[in-house]
């Protein structure tokens, strides 16, 4: 079973749990996720079967959308309603328009300071552990990329409610990203609620759930390898000799050259199709030349050869 899945995690499960009970339910081995979502969250988990493991590093390109809903005038020791309150405020003169005047302010490339409550390492170790010990340890602020921040719904308060909705990078923290709006107000904050409603254009109204699973099977909601590359690679369907010669793990150079008008932050990757439409390889391209990169399939050793001369 080489597809994905499009998996509504619930609340109250971790990621982790939430990829055994898949390969519980539908008998596979080898199963993985996208992107971790906290246990108190819910929405879209991508999962990947079989040899669609192997896509997980493109796959993480792919903008995450969320909806939050964040406290202001609280804060907690994990950012989120999971921790203990630190500190509490009257914020009811925390108006909509003074939370819209600073969303701004976190759009584009911004940076973050990663939560003490996370799965990081500090030598050796997850951050989280040493949280629960009561410690706190030096971490670098990473940038990431706020694509959209809108505010959805706002309650008045001594605690208003502001509901948000955001698409941004992987690695972003949505919790932190409240905790510091919440900051810039003066106030502070913390994420009440999280639901991850899209990965790229896999939308939380099209996932399963794990009772459908249960009750239907698989066969219906599986993603083909190929799908989920489409948009996020530029595609390449070449003569079967190519595919050939790939398998062998050798390069070609063909001509005409396959198009790949990627951005220039990401590395030319191409998806290689067969002819029936599944995806056979990952290639990347190497100024006139294209490699095969990961093959979905037996290969054997790669012989440094150029056979652009087989093409035809």
């Amino acid at each position: 079973m080489d597809a994905l899945l499009n998996l509504y995690k619930p609340a109250g499960m971790t990621s982790r749990e939430a990829v055994d009970a898949v390969r519980r339910i539908l008998h596979v081995r080898r199963a993985g996720h996208t992107g971790t979502l906290d246990p108190g969250a819910e929405g879209v988990l991508l999962i990947c079967l079989g040899k669609a493991t192997r896509l997980n590093e493109f796959l993480q390109w792919l903008p995450k959308t969320y909806r939050a809903t964040m406290v202001l005038g609280v804060q907690t020791t994990t950012q989120d309603a999971e921790g203990e309150v630190i500190a509490s405020t009257d914020a009811s003169s925390v108006t909509r328009e003074m939370v819209e005047a600073v969303l701004p302010r976190f759009t584009g490339e911004i940076e973050q300071i990663p939560p003490m409550h996370s799965a990081l390492h500090y030598e050796g170790r997850r951050l989280y552990e040493l949280a629960r010990e009561g410690k706190v340890v030096p971490r670098e602020a990473r940038k990431v990329s706020i694509y959209r921040l809108q505010l959805l719904n706002f309650a008045l308060g001594e605690h208003p409610e502001a509901e948000i909705e955001v698409e941004c990078s992987t690695g972003t923290y949505i919790r932190t990203l409240c905790a510091d709006i919440g900051g810039a107000l003066g106030v502070g904050g913390y994420m009440k609620s999280l639901v991850r409603t899209a990965i790229g254009a896999f939308r939380a109204e099209d996932a399963v759930t794990l009772q459908q699973l249960e009750a239907e099977g698989a066969t219906k909601y599986l993603i083909p390898m190929a799908q989920a590359m489409e948009g996020l690679l530029p595609v390449w369907k070449p003569h079967p000799r190519v595919l050939r010669l790939f398998r062998l793990g050798r390069f070609v150079k063909p001509k005409p050259f396959p198009p790949v008008p990627l951005p220039p932050e990401k590395p030319p990757y191409i998806a290689v199709l067969d002819a029936a439409g599944e995806l056979f390889a990952i290639a990347t391209v190497r100024r006139d030349e294209v490699w095969p990169y990961k093959v979905f399939g037996e290969r054997v050793l790669y012989h440094p050869r150029s056979v652009e001369e087989d093409l035809g």
